[in-house]
């Protein structure tokens, strides 16, 4: 038997699987040893996935969720043959078994595992979000770049590192959570084709809702127009009403109690200038 945990922000995911699986970086960035075991997930392989699901009460474009028992079934259909499952998760309140078919059994890598495990709604239960962004550090506080695909979401990210020297700790996503009163920004072992992804936990300064433009330009929202621009940037959870109301909450109180900008930019040393003389007027002069 193999175990091995993981600790996401505050998050720790305990995975008992029978057989080892890869854990190339990032995902060993995220190892952890210490007692804490929020969530046991049980992994394992199986012949008799179902080839068709009765009754599903959600349907997205690669899962089917349904209700057995009292218990959440979320079955993950196959790339190569919609009419077949490669995988199924059962969520127990903390406790997750999750069976791929034993034909796919290459896939039993911890970027898979991660890929099944639900962080999403794990992140909602736990009060928190995960948000479609670019994550820097600088001075010890987290700026998230947010926004829609090719916005420049990781252009902006680079552009302090090479002229701010900020670190860029993740270019795809963060997971905000707040803890005794402060909202804090974490890494997470999934980073799109960025490629940047570092293990920090970091305060919550601000986020940057992007857009494209010739000139700079950045206002700060108010809590209605934040709450909209988080809220459609966060990854949903449409299939569960209870945890769509908790991520709902969530960014409310987010909303409200971080400054989050509207920032039309260009792609050069100019943004980072500006944002700066916004941010950290004192700072700048």
């Amino acid at each position: 038997m193999i175990v091995k945990k993981y600790k996401i922000g505050e998050v720790v995911l305990e995975i008992v699987s029978q057989s080892d699986f890869q854990n190339a970086e990032p995902y060993s960035l995220f190892l952890y040893d210490g007692e804490q075991c929020d969530y046991r997930v049980n992994l394992d392989f199986s012949s008799a996935l179902p080839k068709k699901i009765e009754n599903p009460f959600y349907v997205s474009q690669d899962r089917v969720y349904v209700v057995e028992n009292g218990a959440l079934h979320c079955f993950f259909k196959s790339r190569d043959n919609a009419e077949e499952y490669y995988a199924r998760r059962i969520s127990d309140g903390k406790h997750i078994s999750i069976v791929i078919d034993e034909q796919y059994s290459d896939m039993l890598r911890a970027d898979v595992m991660f890929s099944l495990v639900g962080i999403e709604e794990i992140v909602a239960e736990n009060n928190g979000c995960v948000l479609h962004s670019s994550f820097i550090e600088k001075d010890g506080e987290a700026v998230l770049f947010s926004g829609p695909c090719n916005i420049g979401k990781s252009t902006q990210a680079n552009l302090w590192r090479d002229f701010a020297h900020a670190t860029v700790i993740n270019g795809d996503k963060t997971f905000i959570f707040e803890k005794d009163g402060t909202f804090y920004a974490s890494g997470m072992p999934f980073s799109g084709s960025s490629k940047d992804c570092l293990n920090r936990v970091v305060p919550l300064k601000a986020v940057i809702c992007l857009e494209q433009a010739d000139c700079n330009f950045a206002q700060r929202l108010g809590s209605m127009q934040s709450f909209y621009k988080l809220y459609k940037n966060c990854y949903p959870v449409p299939f569960s009403r209870d945890l769509t109301d908790k991520l709902i909450d969530f960014v409310q109180k987010l909303s409200q109690n971080v400054p989050v900008y509207e920032y039309a930019c260009r792609a050069d040393e100019s943004a980072v200038r500006y944002l700066e003389r916004e941010l950290c007027p004192m700072q700048s002069l």
